[in-house]
């Protein structure tokens, strides 16, 4: 037990210093800027599609509410915005989808220059190639998405039927809703998990393991999860409306965004040393993949 434990603790500490070294918070902030500017657009086009492709389950409010709780300390203005759209014109709509294509591919640029340097991957995809796969990215991300508003719509209507045809005691139906909570908790993780674990298998051009790419995706998932549990809690203490006025929350939705993509970039070189911290083989300080590694 202690020698895995030593070796995830030497994992992250090497994370940490390839990120310093690669300079991996630029590349965050490139990211955070294109993510910004897709952000409403992106949230316009789902919010759209499934009001036009699923009108007849009602998915509206869940998938607003999905898509705000991704957001901590910014959910009173997403929700105030949110709560204003109304169906876009099909003209609002390819622009919408435009400017989500546009900004996906030079998310991805960034995203996929900081895991292969992260790997030590020199070689970059051909142009068409590198785009082809941002945009499939953001698709997944969309769709993991509209999966999880799915399943909370169907859990809590779930949930709601059998309270009224069970009748249970005050106790038993705090367990009952604790138990419904952790299930949706559960099913949340595990689509967080499995879309980080694409990212970090496809995103490198490089072979990378399936424990590699789930080991790098469960940290992720975690850290994210802490962050945003103190993300939450701090930001009512920082009045940054009375340092930037009506742009306050806006600042503080960038500051999220760019902890994210910190977060996942993290993942995503946690996932590269973890490949290269072998028990046979301790790994070079300097975060350079050995010559004929695979």
């Amino acid at each position: 037990m202690k020698p895995h434990l030593r070796r995830i603790g030497g994992c992250f500490a090497a994370a940490a210093r390839m990120m310093l070294k690669h300079e991996v918070p630029r590349d965050a902030a490139g990211i955070s800027y294109f993510s910004v500017v897709a952000l409403f657009p992106a949230m316009l086009v789902m919010i759209a599609v499934v009001d036009v492709s699923l009108g007849w389950v009602n998915l509206h409010e869940t998938v607003i509410q999905q898509i705000i709780a991704l957001f901590p300390g910014s959910r009173q203005f997403l929700s105030a915005n949110l709560r204003e759209i109304t169906t876009p014109s099909t003209a609002v709509a390819f622009a919408c989808v435009a400017v989500v294509l546009w900004s996906a591919s030079w998310m991805f640029t960034f995203m996929e220059s900081a895991i292969n340097r992260a790997w030590g991957a020199p070689i970059q995809r051909p142009f068409w190639q590198s785009r082809m796969l941002g945009i499939a990215f953001v698709v997944l991300i969309g769709s993991s998405l509209l999966t999880l508003a799915a399943i909370t719509y169907y859990v809590s209507n779930a949930r709601a039927r059998a309270e009224v045809h069970v009748q249970a005691s005050v106790a038993a139906n705090s367990f009952i809703g604790w138990l419904w909570y952790f299930i949706l908790l559960a099913t949340g993780l595990l689509i967080a998990i499995l879309v980080f674990a694409l990212i970090f298998k496809w995103t490198p051009h490089h072979p990378v393991l399936w424990s590699e790419a789930f080991a790098g995706a469960a940290a992720t998932t975690i850290l994210w999860e802490i962050g945003s549990f103190i993300f939450m809690r701090v930001v009512p203490f920082f009045d940054y409306q009375r340092i930037y006025g009506r742009m306050g929350a806006a600042i503080a939705l960038l500051v999220w965004v760019y902890t994210s993509n910190l977060i996942m970039l993290f993942g995503a070189n946690f996932s590269a040393q973890l490949h290269l911290m072998t028990p046979e083989k301790p790994m070079p300080y300097s975060g350079s993949l050995p010559r004929g590694t695979v």
